[in-house]
């Protein structure tokens, strides 16, 4: 059943890693609302709208699922009549996306700035130069990709390891695989936190970033509330517990999803300034392992398959990666005997990749594809790759 959405009932979004503040879930977590500009909100009408024979249609398998728009209006009185909220004259309208992190019990959570620009054709001739000085001193003009933040689940502390904004914007080209380390430690990696952490002047023990008792959510960069406590000192992560089978086989899902990407947005004359990928994958060590397992056997089964899509993935039997991927055929009779965390539990799929932020987003026909969006998938190939290699070394 899809869950309702009632607005009263809105949190922060919990695992955002970045973008802007403002972004919101319903109740249930399955949802994000994020206020949009009408560019990003027709490039998903245009998406949802196109054709079995339009070419834009193949990327809506990269893309989270639309389910609409929504603007607040205003409140309902103790009559039943609609209030115009004060000083609301201009409210932003939102679009209502699946919430790509829901299924997982504690995502780890990668967001890749692509492209080699950052403004749009028409902006302000300070804008570019701003942008433009921006893409030089980061690896965004050079290599097409920027870190703009992750947060990585730590099984022994039962904490994510966060790494901010500032991380992507100071690193070099030749750092940037500390940024995959970070994002996929082994059991002998060692991890700096790269957050104040605090310590209670009243406790002994440093006080780390961990799950909200009465949600099981951690809070990320952006919900995490700043301590009058004393800084404590950097906090080391290590013991990672995720074993480096488990890593290699994320990493090569990780790697094939981004080559079908990429054959998609070859035949696309498409410009998505300001867009990034998310890469999500399973950070309890168990439960990645069963997931590892159904997408194996998922693919076993396409593959034994007649007349199978060859750019199809495992994830699903009809090649997309829908929220309710990696889902086991069985009965609605046993759904209605399971609760709602182990339905999730088990359609956890091990790994997410998709575009994201389309607010800087257009056609542009005649113009070819977005070469700074490819080379920097290329980029992230090659990263991916080499620390695919790297953890194989080790095992």
């Amino acid at each position: 059943m899809a869950p309702s959405l009632t607005l009263t009932d809105r949190t922060p979004l919990a695992n955002q890693v970045a973008g802007h503040d403002g972004v919101m879930s319903d109740a249930s977590g399955s949802l994000v609302i994020k206020p949009a500009l009408a560019r990003e909100i027709a490039f998903y009408q245009t998406l949802n709208s196109s054709g079995r024979e339009d070419p834009i249609r193949r990327l809506k398998l990269f893309v989270p699922k639309f389910l609409g728009t929504l603007r607040l209006e205003g409140q309902l009185s103790s009559g039943g009549d609609v209030e115009r909220l004060e000083g609301k004259d201009e409210v932003p309208e939102s679009v209502v996306l699946e919430n790509l992190s829901y299924a997982f019990t504690h995502p780890s959570i990668l967001d890749v700035k692509l492209g080699t620009v950052l403004y749009d054709p028409d902006a302000s001739e300070e804008k570019k130069q701003r942008m433009d000085k921006q893409a030089r001193e980061t690896t965004t003009h050079e290599l097409g990709i920027r870190f703009t933040g992750c947060t990585t689940w730590h099984s022994p502390s039962q904490s994510y390891i966060v790494t901010p904004k500032s991380f992507g914007k100071t690193i070099t080209a030749e750092e940037l695989p500390e940024g995959l380390v970070r994002f996929f430690p082994t059991s002998s990696d060692r991890n700096k936190s790269l957050v104040q952490t605090t310590t209670d002047k009243s406790a002994s023990a440093p006080t780390t970033i961990s799950a909200d008792p009465s949600t099981g959510v951690p809070p990320t960069p952006i919900t995490a509330s700043n301590s009058s406590s004393a800084p404590a000192e950097v906090q080391t992560f290590k013991d990672h517990s995720i074993p480096s089978t488990s890593l290699v086989k994320v990493l090569e899902i990780i790697i094939e999803e981004i080559d079908r990407l990429v054959s998609v947005l070859e035949n696309l004359e498409i410009r998505f300034v300001g867009g990034s990928l998310l890469i999500v994958y399973e950070g309890d060590p168990s439960k990645l392992e069963e997931a590892l397992d159904r997408y194996q056997l998922n693919k076993l089964k396409s593959t034994t398959e007649e007349g199978v899509d060859k750019d199809r993935s495992a994830f699903s039997d009809d090649g997309s990666i829908p929220s309710d991927l990696d889902s086991d055929e069985e009965s609605d009779e046993d759904d209605e005997e399971e609760d709602e965390e182990s339905r999730a539990s088990r359609r956890c799929p091990p790994v997410r990749v998709k575009l994201i932020d389309f607010a800087h987003t257009w056609l542009a026909q005649g113009e070819g594809p977005d070469e700074g969006v490819l080379k920097g998938l290329s980029t992230l190939r090659g990263l991916l790759q080499g620390r695919q290699k790297e953890i194989e070394g080790g095992i």
